[in-house]
């Protein structure tokens, strides 16, 4: 378990499934994340169920460390060992646990695993549409802005730019 301030980083329980699931579900938070179209449960089954199976993923759940309150999760994905590199991926599920500063604080924790365990040189991510607040949070950890993918998203019946933001390891 990664442990900050206000925030830990640790293993998905069985219990957090149906409250994913039910994120995953609903447009007010997918269309943060891109497409929306609804997540069966089969489908969602194999990918909570294999999230400890493969290799080129991590996945932690992020609680609150005063009440262990589960507020979402992030994601290593797309990890390549020989390239060094992986992509990150944040959900915070509930809008009230948003603009509170727990995704930077998880981010911290996620990038030094990612440079401490996973011997990671490069991290990056995306964010799809206009959302100044995961801009604003990714810089805040460092991520700096590296492109931009011109209507590569279509969210909620519009065409939107996807920008892509990375983070490098210290030298």
């Amino acid at each position: 378990m990664l442990i900050g301030s206000r925030i830990c980083l640790g293993p998905m329980f069985q219990a957090d499934g149906p409250v994913i699931f039910n994120w995953r579900n609903r447009l007010d938070v997918l269309h943060l994340d891109g497409l929306y179209r609804p997540l069966s449960q089969g489908g969602f089954d194999e990918w909570f169920n294999g999230i400890g199976r493969d290799p080129t993923r991590v996945v932690f759940s992020i609680r609150r460390k005063a009440d262990l309150n589960f507020l979402g999760y992030l994601q290593i994905t797309s990890i390549l060992p020989a390239h060094c590199s992986a992509e990150l991926g944040i959900m915070i599920g509930e809008k009230q646990h948003r603009g509170q500063g727990y995704a930077q604080e998880a981010l911290r924790l996620c990038v030094d695993f990612c440079w401490q365990e996973l011997n990671l040189q490069r991290l990056w991510l995306r964010v799809i549409g206009d959302n100044p607040a995961a801009v604003h949070a990714y810089r805040k950890v460092g991520f700096e802005h590296e492109g931009l993918q011109r209507r590569s998203a279509y969210v909620n019946g519009e065409f939107h730019d996807t920008t892509l933001m990375a983070l490098l390891r210290p030298s």
